[in-house]
């Protein structure tokens, strides 16, 4: 796993418990994405991210030691936070959750530079699934009623996007990822300010999870607000 240039080191003494409820964490307690692993005082959601909630069970986790491994790690509970640091951690990444935003972005945005031109996401671009978007969706007609994104194309290519990582009722997940050729020109804002002009239209709640500096610096650029910062472990495999 690259920790270099995408993402940011915990430095803190604290333990980085999330101390609120992420939407990728409720679209698994709703049963959306993910898995659920239930034991005695506690459960493990599986998804992009696992979340430890609850209180460990030693005798349990014992027994299934996979569970932790080769997985990012985001304690819900103090109680799981002991537990994890005892454990042989490689790294921990900070990240930071923004408020959620249901308003058009209010950044004053320069022209593209030339050559690259913006758009929409159409059924053509969401089949390529650039950077991965989209990939939670069914199809394009469940993205385009439940999600919102754009996209920066170049030379007919899609060098730059935004767009609902996943959607759950009025809600959907940002992401947002700029081909490294290409970074540095102000693409992900004008794809960032499109999706936002979208759900703004759609009546959609934007989230946004920072994972560096220069994310959350974006995020606010935009309009929204840091609420919390919190860390993800990642263990020495076994």
């Amino acid at each position: 796993m690259e920790t270099q240039d995408i993402y940011e080191i915990w430095n803190k003494e604290e333990s980085g418990v999330l101390s609120v409820t992420p939407l990728i964490l409720k679209a698994c307690e709703a049963g959306k994405i993910g898995q659920v692993i239930s034991f005695p005082g506690g459960c493990i959601y599986k998804s992009m991210f696992t979340y430890l909630c609850g209180i460990p069970d030693r005798s349990f986790l014992a027994e299934h030691q996979e569970l932790l491994y080769e997985s990012r790690l985001v304690c819900i509970s103090g109680e799981w936070a002991e537990y994890i640091r005892k454990l042989p951690v490689k790294f921990i990444l900070r990240r930071e959750i923004m408020e959620p935003f249901c308003s058009e972005s209010f950044k004053v945005m320069k022209e593209l530079p030339e050559g690259y031109s913006l758009s929409a996401f159409t059924d053509e671009i969401f089949d390529m699934h650039p950077f991965d978007h989209g990939r939670s969706y069914s199809d394009y007609q469940e993205f385009i009623r439940t999600g919102a994104g754009a996209a920066v194309l170049f030379n007919g290519k899609v060098v730059s996007a935004a767009s609902s990582f996943l959607s759950l009722d009025d809600h959907v997940e940002l992401d947002v990822f700029t081909d490294p050729e290409h970074r540095h020109k102000g693409l992900a804002d004008h794809c960032v300010y499109e999706m936002l002009r979208q759900c703004r239209a759609k009546g959609l709640t934007v989230h946004w999870d920072a994972q560096n500096r220069m994310s959350s610096k974006m995020a606010v650029s935009h309009g929204f607000v840091p609420v919390t910062d919190y860390a993800v472990y990642w263990l020495e495999k076994k």
